[in-house]
C-alpha cells in the first residue's frame, strides 16, 4: 500500500485490503488457463518455441501447483421412510468445497468417463457401452457427481462390505490470502505468524502482475482515478508484451 499511501491518497483498511487481494489473486489465476489455451494454441501454429521458451510448459507448471486429489463424499439419499438404502439412483458424491477445474475421477484404480446428462439415459440403456466396473461413467449436475454403475454407490457406503472409494483429481482454488495483524495504538501492525497471516500461492513471476490489479482495486476504491488509469495501461502494455 506504500505506492498509495506515499501521497497521502487515502487509507485501505485491513480487511478492505484481503479482499482486493484475494480477487487480484484469483483473476491472476483464473487467467492461467485462457494463457495455456492462448500459448497452446500458438505452439500448434509453430509460433512458439520448445525448451526454455516453452511457454505454454511455464503456464502448465504454475496450474500443476494447484492439483490435488480427494476421497468424494458419498450422500445415501434414504427412501420415503427414512431407512438408509445405500447403492441407488439417485445417491451422488459431492466434489470437494475448494475444487475449480476437474482432471479426473478414478474407481478403484479406473478412470471414470464423463459424460453429458443429455445422453446418460441413452448410455444406460445401451448394448453396446453400457456402465461397468471396468467401464464406470459419470455425469455432473452442479457440485454434485453420479456415478455409474450402482455398485460404485453401494461399495462407497460403509458399512456396505470393503470400502472403495471414488477418488477426484482436480485443481483446486488458491487459499485466500490474509494480511494479518494486530492493533498497537489503534493501529494495525503487521503480524507475520502463519496463525493469522497467509501468504499468497500464485508463482512468483507474477509478482508485478498481482500488485498492478492491487493497485488497481484500492485506486476504485478510494477513487484515484490516475492511479486507476495508470495501473490499467500497465496491464495492457504487459498484455501487448505476452501476445507479442
Amino acid at each position: 500500500m506504500f505506492l498509495l499511501n506515499k501521497d497521502n491518497r487515502g487509507y485501505i483498511s485491513p480487511l478492505e485490503y484481503n479482499h482486493y487481494c484475494k480477487m487480484a489473486q484469483l483473476e491472476i489465476f483464473e487467467g492461467y488457463f485462457t494463457d495455456l489455451a492462448r500459448q497452446t494454441q500458438l505452439q500448434n501454429t509453430r509460433k512458439r518455441a520448445l525448451g526454455h521458451g516453452d511457454m505454454a510448459l511455464q503456464v502448465r507448471n504454475k496450474i500443476d501447483v494447484f492439483s490435488t486429489s480427494a476421497t468424494l463424499n458419498y450422500t445415501d439419499v434414504e427412501d420415503v421412510s427414512g431407512t438408509p438404502d445405500p447403492g441407488q439412483a439417485q445417491d451422488y458424491f459431492t466434489l470437494p468445497a475448494n475444487y475449480y477445474k476437474l482432471i479426473n475421477i478414478t474407481y478403484n484404480g479406473r478412470v471414470l468417463e464423463e459424460t453429458p446428462k443429455s445422453k446418460f439415459d441413452m448410455i444406460m440403456h445401451s448394448n453396446l457401452n453400457v456402465p461397468s466396473v471396468t467401464y464406470p461413467v459419470f455425469y455432473r449436475e452442479g457440485n454434485r457427481i453420479y456415478a455409474r454403475p450402482l455398485t460404485i454407490n453401494y461399495t462407497a457406503a460403509t458399512p456396505q462390505g470393503a470400502e472403495v472409494p471414488l477418488i477426484c483429481n482436480y485443481i483446486r482454488k488458491p487459499v485466500d490470502p490474509i494480511w494479518g495483524y494486530a492493533t498497537v495504538n489503534g493501529d494495525p501492525v503487521y503480524n507475520p505468524s502463519p496463525a493469522v497471516t497467509t501468504n499468497f500461492e500464485i508463482s512468483e513471476v507474477d509478482e508485478v502482475d498481482l500488485i498492478v490489479k492491487i493497485c488497481g482495486y484500492a485506486g476504485l476504491a478510494i477513487r484515484e482515478a490516475d492511479v486507476v488509469t495508470a495501473m490499467s495501461n500497465k496491464e495492457q502494455v504487459q498484455l501487448q508484451t505476452d501476445n507479442a
